[in-house]
């Protein structure tokens, strides 16, 4: 099956190219009316109307209100928006405009522009698309006989490309939920306390396992997640209300770390956080004024040099060797102190 590869922007200079014939067009008369009704639409269309611009301490100042930010997503098509983030290397942009349509089976358009050097930012027309594309948290994108590794992120007002979102997509189990609460309108309402629900699993649509339903979610790991959620049910009737608490088991949740802000660990793991409590034990020994530091040997004297130079390297290691001798260097001074 084709699948032709979604139209993008003409750069300056390129020519447009247009297989189609020209359709003459026999419906030349237009009424009065029709006429001037397009042209106060027209008007209408072109009058923006802007936000005031104040100024504070001199400095020009734009306010916008969330709501206003939340449309302009929506009119840049960002609502349903996906990152690639390359690891080692990528393909050039036109390039990867052919093979993503086709690798990601992209049944709708898709605009596909960079960001960064290592970010590509994808627009989806299709919500179909759009979840297709972030379920695949990780994979390869093949071009030239080579390999580029990448992972993708939902975009996410604010974006930064120095730092990875704290929103990911998960799955979410409910086991033993009562069949009845598997339609898509209760599902999806329930997984909502969670997170943005997306889709279900297929087993789930299909209902060929009714003991456990399952959601794809969008959630903030920096968020809380919650084990159970308590469903009401309310005779109106009656006023009775039955009460049932349902379990939220969450599959493969990644770990972020806040301080390098990165997902797939958290800070205890956090290598650079690790070597920077190394470099604040170094700092606070010199600053004790041990003076044995000149006895420090190899790799340990190695990294104070580095530090002192700022140029670090291999932290983690020599962090170590430095910690474990400091201690050492601690151990001789109390005791040529005691003597």
């Amino acid at each position: 099956m084709a699948v032709a590869t979604s139209p993008q922007p003409l750069t300056v200079g390129e020519a447009i190219q247009n297989n189609q014939e020209s359709v003459p067009n026999h419906n030349t008369k237009q009424s009065y009316a029709s006429h001037l009704l397009s042209k106060q639409s027209a008007a209408k269309s072109s009058k923006l109307e802007l936000c005031p611009v104040t100024f504070e301490h001199g400095e020009p100042t734009v306010e916008f209100t969330i709501e206003e930010v939340n449309a302009f997503t929506m009119e840049e098509g960002l609502h349903q928006a996906v990152i690639l983030k390359f690891s080692y290397g990528k393909p050039d942009l036109q390039e990867l405009r052919q093979i993503i349509s086709k690798q990601f089976d992209v049944k709708g358009y898709c605009n596909i522009g960079q960001l960064e050097y290592r970010h590509i930012l994808i627009r989806f027309d299709l919500f179909e698309d759009f979840v297709q594309a972030l379920s695949r948290s990780t994979g390869y994108i093949k071009a030239k006989g080579d390999e580029f590794f990448f992972r993708t992120f939902p975009w996410t007002i604010g974006f930064n490309p120095r730092e990875e979102t704290s929103r990911a997509v998960v799955w979410i189990s409910l086991p033993d939920l009562p069949a009845n609460f598997f339609a898509k309108r209760s599902l999806m309402s329930i997984a909502s306390a969670v997170g943005k629900p997306l889709a279900v699993d297929k087993a789930t649509q299909d209902r060929t396992r009714p003991s456990t339903a399952r959601v794809k979610v969008v959630l903030d790991l920096l968020d809380k997640h919650p084990k159970r959620i308590k469903i009401h049910i309310m005779d109106k009737n009656s006023g009775k209300v039955v009460e049932h608490y349902q379990e939220i088991v969450y599959d493969n949740l990644p770990k972020y770390c806040t301080c390098y802000k990165h997902q797939g660990h958290d800070e205890r793991s956090c290598r650079w956080k690790t070597v920077k409590n190394k470099e604040d034990v170094v700092v606070a020994t010199e600053n004790e004024g041990l003076g044995n530091l000149d006895k420090l040997q190899g790799d340990a004297r190695d990294f104070l040099n580095a530090k002192r130079a700022g140029q670090l390297e291999d932290e983690a290691a020599k962090a170590s060797l430095v910690e474990q001798q400091i201690s050492q260097l601690k151990e001789e001074n109390n005791c040529e102190q005691k003597q």
